[in-house]
């Protein structure tokens, strides 16, 4: 089913919408708190709004914040995604990929001083499994090991995020007020377990179950982006 995407700013985000998206939040997650999906949007900057196109109505939403920084004297800036979320009948839709991409990409292309990255926290694989779909090298990848830089970038901004709820040496995040998946939404059984990423993924982050979160990193490049991302860029100028 078809979908519309936007970009909007946060704070222009209504009380309607702003209950329309947790209403979706608290259908596929347990224990989501409507203080602790108020304050993750307190803090982005922009809101991705998918809409089906029949009534308006919000079908899916992910929320953006960018992060300027400097480490090793490299200017750099980090697009870090919040709650991110599509209502099950619209999940084949690519929308929210597409409106993501054009969004970042335009970014980072308009601001050639800066490297641009991808700062993520999964706990499901089907977050997880856009990474391998949409970069070339990413972090933690199954077939190699994280570089250095990108190595302490990722512990950087995850402690600077997450404090002491960041955990340096599984990269993982123990949010205190955590939603977690509800069962049959996102489970890892033998099927999946096939794929070796989806395999990977669990072995890093055994806990997702528990709303543990994997810390994961990407460079925003075009030299780091596959055919299904230029594809969209071409499409777009």
């Amino acid at each position: 089913m078809s979908l519309a995407g936007k970009v909007v700013a946060a704070n222009q985000i209504n009380n309607i919408q702003r209950y329309r998206m947790f209403e979706i939040l608290n259908h596929y997650f347990d224990d989501v708190r409507w203080s602790s999906f108020n304050k993750d949007l307190n803090e982005k900057d922009w809101v991705i709004l998918l809409t089906e196109p029949v009534k308006g109505q919000i079908a899916g939403f992910s929320t953006l914040r960018l992060i300027d920084d400097v480490l090793d004297d490299v200017p750099l800036r980090a697009f870090f995604s919040g709650d991110t979320i599509i209502d099950l009948p619209y999940r084949a839709s690519l929308v929210l990929e597409k409106t993501w991409i054009r969004f970042a990409f335009a970014h980072a292309l308009r601001n050639p001083l800066f490297r641009y990255y991808w700062f993520l926290i999964v706990n499901s694989y089907r977050s997880y499994r856009y990474l391998p779909v949409y970069a070339k090298t990413y972090y933690p990848n199954p077939d190699y090991g994280i570089p250095e830089f990108e190595r302490r970038l990722l512990d950087h901004l995850a402690a600077k995020r997450y404090g002491k709820e960041y955990d340096p040496h599984k990269r993982v995040i123990r949010l205190k007020n955590s939603g977690k998946l509800r069962p049959g939404v996102s489970d890892i059984g033998k099927k999946e377990l096939r794929d070796t990423r989806i395999a990977f993924f669990q072995q890093c982050n055994p806990e997702w179950m528990d709303g543990v979160a994997l810390a994961c990193l990407t460079e925003i490049s075009i030299h780091n982006a596959r055919p299904a991302v230029t594809r969209v860029i071409g499409e777009w100028e």
